[in-house]
């Protein structure tokens, strides 16, 4: 995924400088009291399905930002959902999706994956 020696650890650590920077979910939708989100991985080229996986968020104490990795571990792509995912939020829908195309690349080329998500959310009243 990352080509030179130390950016692994560089990548990290800017990943959670902006998760740190940014506003607490709790505080963007006080009304959220749950989310799981979903996320599937195809492959453009034969709309495969690379790989699928689940990931609760802590609410509390999770940070009002949905960065993902592209999950071609060649590739040095990131999908950026957090717009799509907090304008959901705020609209207090409990069910949504959205698909993100990878804009990365694996070395010289392009990177051919879609990363689809579902997200359920519960609200207060």
């Amino acid at each position: 995924m990352y080509r030179r020696k130390g950016e692994l650890p560089e990548a990290l650590a800017e990943h959670r400088r902006r998760e740190d920077a940014a506003p607490r979910l709790r505080d963007e939708v006080r009304r959220l009291v749950s989310l799981r989100m979903t996320f599937e991985d195809v492959r453009t080229e034969g709309r495969l399905v690379a790989m699928s996986y689940v990931k609760p968020v802590m609410v509390a104490d999770a940070p009002a930002y949905f960065e993902i990795r592209c999950m071609e571990p060649r590739c040095d792509g990131r999908h950026d959902l957090t717009q799509a995912i907090l304008q959901a939020l705020r609209q207090s829908k409990p069910l949504f999706e959205g698909r993100s195309d990878c804009g990365g690349n694996v070395g010289d080329t392009p990177c051919d994956r879609v990363l689809g998500y579902t997200c359920e959310a519960t609200y207060s009243v």
